[in-house]
């Protein structure tokens, strides 16, 4: 795909993906939901942070519909979407 070909990401998910204080957090979160969805506590392991800080960024990404979350009983998973793929792909490369 060359730049043309790119998807260009809208203000909002610039922002939240590039330039904001959670940038580099919020694309390790979606980073690791690219091999399969997961809940807080396993993003957490493997993003190496805070359970509540992975919670905050969720619900940022939710709201950008760059997740989805499914409830499981008391459970959530998360999973990530066309769009989520779509703009880390872009910051990727």
């Amino acid at each position: 795909m060359d730049s043309a070909d790119k998807p260009a990401l809208e203000t909002p998910v610039l922002f939240l993906l590039i330039y904001s204080k959670g940038a580099i957090s919020r694309r390790k979160i979606l980073t690791s939901l690219l091999s399969c969805p997961k809940n807080c506590n396993q993003l957490s392991k493997e993003a190496k942070l805070e359970w509540w800080s992975i919670k905050k960024h969720l619900e940022y990404l939710c709201q950008e519909k760059l997740i989805k979350v499914h409830q499981c009983g008391r459970m959530k998973i998360y999973e990530i979407t066309s769009k989520g793929k779509d703009a880390i792909e872009t910051c990727n490369n």
